[in-house]
């Protein structure tokens, strides 16, 4: 993602989401590895949830 297209998710409110998605799509070319399955679904819970429940703002 360029500087442009991630302050304009974070604008939205949707980078967190479209940051899960992204891993989503990486964690399908896992294959058969369940260990670095299982972890990126633990971060996609994890951003999902931050996605809900926060919103970034800048410093």
């Amino acid at each position: 993602m360029n500087k442009r297209i991630l302050e304009f998710h974070i604008r939205s409110n949707d980078y967190l989401g479209t940051l899960a998605t992204i891993l989503s799509l990486i964690m399908q070319d896992l294959n058969n590895n369940q260990k670095y399955k299982r972890i990126m679904k633990n971060i996609i819970i994890d951003l999902m949830y931050l996605q809900k429940e926060f919103i970034i703002v800048r410093k």
